[in-house]
């Protein structure tokens, strides 16, 4: 009984004892396993963390670099687009804007200088009239001066022989007086002239003195023209009658004739008031047989 107790015990002993080693066994082997484990995530982290190759070492960084670049270049690249399009924006408005003022600009110069235009012209329009005003009140003035319109005309000059006359005869000289009456409201007057004329013979023509001279009767009516302040033309046109002394026409026996005629002409009157100069001159027509004669005198005289 005791051996066998005793063996009891011996064989507890053992089972304890191996239970004991088996479980520090495991532990150690469980310790062991996780170190291991540990160093092996260790060894994995750190051969992926820091590449023993160059080109591993290249292709992460390139990676890992890579993408945030390629976005900041297509940002820049929008945002430069962006802003190109709102300067051609900007530059296209500014140019239509400045079209638009130079348009402005030329209508408002054109429209500026059409006002002007019709202003110069209405301008001158109101000059035109006043001058026209004053020069009408002038002689409206001059036209009712006291006095009843009758003046006297003395005048001489030359005479000068025209178309067939001419071939005989050489230029002559003219007397002239004249009395006449010219209402000072009334454009047109009359006026009643004694003339003589007298011409030197060019060749010796039978029948023919040396000298001819022409008395003329004359009965004209005269126009006046709108004076232009210290200038007075008119118009004079009428009839009469012409006498000849010592000239053969080579028709009439006679030296001596008196035929009708009609003259025309324009004269110029120069000052103020009742006594001025004047300047004239007229066309003689007088229908002698055959050939008419005609000569022209231009005479200058004074007017009282």
């Amino acid at each position: 009984m005791q051996r066998h107790l005793s063996t009891s015990i011996v064989c507890g002993l053992a089972v304890v004892a191996s239970l004991g080693i088996a479980g520090t066994a495991r532990a150690q082997s469980t310790t062991d396993s996780t170190a291991r484990s540990t160093r092996s995530s260790a060894r994995v982290t750190s051969s992926r963390r820091i590449p023993v190759r160059k080109d591993a070492v290249n292709n992460e960084s390139a990676g890992s670099v890579a993408t945030p670049n390629a976005d900041s270049v297509a940002r820049a690249d929008s945002m430069a687009r962006a802003d190109s399009i709102a300067n051609a924006d900007r530059m296209r408005q500014d140019s239509i804007a400045n079209a638009e003022r130079m348009r402005q600009d030329s209508i408002a110069n054109a429209e500026r200088m059409r006002q002007d235009s019709i202003a110069n012209a209405e301008r001158m329009r109101q000059d035109s009239i006043a001058r026209a005003d004053s020069i009408a009140r002038w002689n409206l003035a001059h036209m009712r001066r006291p006095g009843s319109g009758l003046y006297f005309q003395i005048a001489g000059g030359a005479s000068i022989p025209q178309s067939d006359f001419k071939d005989g005869f050489d230029r002559g000289w003219n007397a002239t007086g004249s009395v006449g009456f010219h209402p000072f409201t009334s454009p047109v007057g009359i006026r009643f002239d004694a003339a003589y004329d007298r011409f030197g013979a060019k060749n010796a023509i039978a029948g023919s003195d040396d000298n001819v001279a022409v008395w003329s009767g004359l009965a004209d009516l005269t126009l006046r023209v709108p004076r232009m302040w210290a200038v007075s033309p008119y118009l004079i046109g009428g009839g009469g009658f012409s006498h000849f002394s010592g000239y053969n026409d080579g028709v009439t026996t006679t030296k001596s004739q008196t035929k009708g005629q009609w003259n025309a002409g324009a004269g110029i009157g120069f000052g103020l008031g009742n006594v001025k100069l004047f300047v004239e001159s007229r066309y003689m027509h007088v229908a002698t047989p055959g050939t008419a004669t005609k000569f022209v005198p231009v005479i200058v005289g004074i007017s009282l």
